[in-house]
């Protein structure tokens, strides 16, 4: 299926994402595993892996505490991926406001209006760089009202693309869950509870899902999001698909 260059760079981003969530989820699973036949043995995690290397200052713990250990890894793995998603999703605007630009200029500077002074467009020196400066400045003044679904409007206004519904309320939680990590230790806000409680089973502080399903299924819905934005962008010829 034809893809712009955005979405083909956020693929590739996944893909690696995807890999790290799942070559770090085994490594846990292992370890837990390996070291569960010496639980209740007088011996440290270290010894019953048979390591004795001193780069693991960290990990001179009883070996009874790898369920406390490990599930605290898997916790900052899921977090990690949150924010990597997001990331990647905002990167992935970001491109395709720039691609949306090379095919019709005022459509991009209309969403920000922001005029260039003389000597900035001198100092900037190409067309080219004039180009970035003013994609950048219209994405950041967007993603500055702090709504991942205003930036998503905002960005495909006027575009012809007609998102399902159901495809946005799918993917939404997850991008808002990147928030919670960052900003309030991973657990849920009123907000938060107020609008996704009941899905995910939450109330006003408590911790966010830590389970690899919930990092696969926030990757599988994002995804799912863009790669749509994607199809009918370049279906209404918004964009250009790169071969």
């Amino acid at each position: 299926m034809p893809e712009t260059a955005s979405y083909q760079r956020y693929r590739s981003r996944i893909e690696y994402l995807e890999q790290h969530l799942q070559l770090v989820d085994l490594a846990l699973t292992k370890l837990f595993q390996t070291t569960r036949p010496q639980r209740h043995q007088p011996v440290t995690f270290l010894q019953a892996l048979n390591v004795t290397s001193n780069r693991y200052g960290r990990l001179q713990h009883p070996v009874n505490h790898t369920p406390r250990l490990t599930n605290f890894s898997r916790a900052q793995n899921i977090n990690h991926a949150l924010v990597s998603l997001y990331r990647y999703f905002a990167e992935y605007l970001r491109g395709i406001l720039g691609e949306i630009y090379e095919t019709d200029p005022k459509l991009v500077v209309g969403k920000a209006p922001q005029s260039l002074q003389f000597h900035e467009i001198v100092d900037l020196g190409t067309y080219e760089a004039v180009v970035e400066r003013m994609v950048t400045t219209v994405f950041r003044k967007l993603e500055n009202e702090r709504s991942t679904t205003k930036l998503l409007d905002k960005i495909l206004a006027h575009t012809g693309v007609n998102l399902p519904a159901a495809k946005k309320d799918a993917a939404l939680p997850y991008l808002e869950m990147r928030h919670l990590v960052i900003h309030n230790h991973g657990k849920a806000d009123q907000k938060f509870v107020a609008q996704y409680g009941q899905q995910f089973q939450l109330a006003v502080d408590q911790s966010l899902p830590g389970t690899f399903r919930t990092a696969a299924e926030a990757i599988r819905k994002v995804t799912d999001l863009l790669h749509e934005v994607d199809r009918q962008l370049i279906a209404q010829s918004t964009v250009q698909a790169r071969a």
